[in-house]
């Protein structure tokens, strides 16, 4: 899968209307809440990751959080995200930024946060570890990296994975897909791409940069979220990794 063909999903008009929309009318999730209360305090440097239109980043404002740098790699998206940021006078830097090339100093930062599955919707594993370890590295000791993905491994999902491990053992799977687990499906406004993973998958990438795994856990099984959550996005996985002391 060509980044380029992931970056321009997220470049289309409609799709940061949706996400800008998210800001307001979606928020913080209750179960980010809660995590993110057991892993940062407000006096903390956060850096977000796949920021969107600053629905987190915003979130983190309305909690006290006043130093957050907050990126994406669309413009578009932080166009945005800094107009909303405008409006209502919410500290945050936005800039544009790729995961895998992050400019920071090694150990700036507190506390790194990929929302709403932003971590796998880079392309090849290969991509997704060379992420992981940037953030390892701008990470003081100690801290945490929270983010989401899908469970490939849910009881809902086992009929869709089984018919297309048979396509992937016979060579026919999409030609623009890179890694068993790859999803490019059709949104309302456009192809979008995901990888959904299995635990051990993402456990072991974990560990390849230097974290430690703190927790892995359902959204459902955090808290109950109200319907606008519910219509945004679908249950995922929580997990915090910690870079040891």
């Amino acid at each position: 899968m060509d980044p380029l063909n992931v970056k321009g999903y997220f470049e289309k008009a409609q799709v940061v209307c949706d996400y800008a929309r998210a800001v307001e009318e979606v928020g913080l999730w209750n179960s980010e809440k809660i995590v993110f209360g057991q892993c940062f305090s407000p006096d903390m440097r956060i850096l977000e990751l796949g920021c969107g239109a600053g629905r987190i980043a915003h979130g983190l404002c309305g909690l006290g959080f006043k130093n957050v740098t907050a990126t994406d790699f669309s413009e578009s998206m932080i166009e945005s995200a800094r107009a909303i940021a405008a409006k209502y006078e919410d500290p945050t830097v936005f800039e544009v930024q790729d995961a895998t090339a992050l400019p920071y100093d090694d150990e700036s930062f507190d506390g790194a946060i990929f929302g709403f599955n932003g971590l796998m919707q880079i392309p090849r594993r290969a991509n997704r570890r060379k992420a992981v370890k940037k953030i390892f590295d701008i990470l003081k000791k100690g801290s945490f990296f929270v983010f989401t993905t899908h469970d490939r491994e849910a009881a809902r999902n086992r009929d869709y994975w089984e018919a297309e491990s048979k396509q992937w053992l016979t060579r026919s799977q999409h030609p623009l897909l890179d890694d068993f687990g790859d999803l490019w499906y059709a949104g309302a406004h456009g192809n979008i791409f995901i990888h959904s993973p299995v635990k051990d998958e993402v456990r072991e990438d974990l560990e390849a940069a230097g974290f430690r795994v703190d927790f892995c856990r359902l959204r459902s099984k955090i808290s109950e979220e109200p319907e606008a959550v519910l219509e945004f996005s679908d249950d995922c996985i929580f997990w915090a990794a910690r870079k040891p002391d």
